[in-house]
């Protein structure tokens, strides 16, 4: 039997750890969400036009949430020359955010159960209201119109963006110090920083992470 190679080992792990997450995520996609009580008198803020489709529909929304990290990832592998392991990490760091935020973002929306603006027309296509306010439409419709907080489309924008901002200060901490730092636009001098068994054990790493 041959040997593993650690970094092979360490990707089928994160591999293996990201399956059962990302199944989690598309169990949460078929729950059935809280059914929250309409009152008669807030009835008319869920009376706005039913739209089928979103703007970025759902599916195209996943593609580019995921691919353009990915895009970005590989540029910077073949512009800046970065490393087979570098990129591996990138690559699982991008994947792990996405489906904890799903898991998250569905979560929250199956306890809150928030109808959508335009739940009355997915609940009566017809317009016109049962005497005991029991669904007439397309049942997975009206499931969908249960779901409208947080909004998905939001939440992977925001994760998006967290995540850009959690590696450009690592990056810059990798150069500049603490921004409480009197001297925080100037570059760091880690020849003067650091005692010499720490600068000699640095440049046997080649790699420092100065957070």
């Amino acid at each position: 039997m041959w040997p593993v190679p650690r970094a092979g080992l360490a990707l089928l792990l994160g591999v293996g750890v990201r399956a059962p997450v990302v199944g989690l995520f598309l169990f949460t996609e078929l729950l059935t969400p809280f059914q929250r009580v309409i009152q008669p008198e807030e009835m008319w803020l869920y009376k706005n036009p039913y739209i089928e489709s979103d703007h970025v529909p759902t599916k195209p929304m996943f593609f580019i949430s995921f691919l353009s990290p990915l895009v970005l990832i590989f540029l910077a592998k073949f512009f800046m020359k970065a490393g087979k392991e570098d990129t591996r990490e990138a690559c699982l760091a991008v994947s792990l955010a996405l489906a904890l935020n799903g898991i998250f973002t569905n979560a929250v929306k199956l306890v809150v159960g928030r109808p959508r603006p335009d739940f009355f027309y997915r609940c009566f296509p017809d317009g016109r209201a049962t005497h005991q306010f029991l669904c007439t439409g397309d049942a997975q419709v009206v499931i969908e119109g249960r779901k409208s907080f947080p909004s998905g489309h939001s939440s992977y924008v925001l994760v998006g963006s967290g995540m850009g901002f959690a590696f450009a200060y690592l990056c810059y901490r990798q150069h500049y110090p603490a921004l409480t730092d009197p001297k925080c636009h100037q570059p760091l001098q880690h020849g003067s920083r650091l005692p010499s068994p720490e600068r000699q054990k640095l440049a046997l790493s080649g790699f420092s992470l100065d957070v």
